[in-house]
């Protein structure tokens, strides 16, 4: 399969014009003390253990506490600015 192509489509994602010019680097926005967020309800395969996962991750990098959102954040904004959007 197709990066670009939708898993129950054969045809290639619409390509936007551009990051747009008044969204900052995510890296910038993570360095900042204060945050505004919103939230994003999601769900995702079973199949791919992700809160097993992450769950395992963190126990053994001994972490109290893993930013599951600033992860989130990073994929996504990537996957959109990838895409044109």
């Amino acid at each position: 399969m197709r990066p670009e192509a939708a898993p129950s489509e054969g045809r290639p994602w619409a390509h936007g014009p551009g990051r747009p010019k008044d969204i900052p680097e995510t890296a910038v926005i993570l360095n900042q003390r204060i945050i505004a967020r919103e939230n994003l309800d999601s769900s995702v395969p079973a199949a791919l253990k992700l809160k097993k996962r992450i769950k395992r991750f963190a126990l053994d990098n001994e972490l109290d506490h893993l930013p599951i959102g600033d992860i989130v954040s990073v994929a996504l904004d990537e996957w959109l600015t990838t895409r044109g959007f």
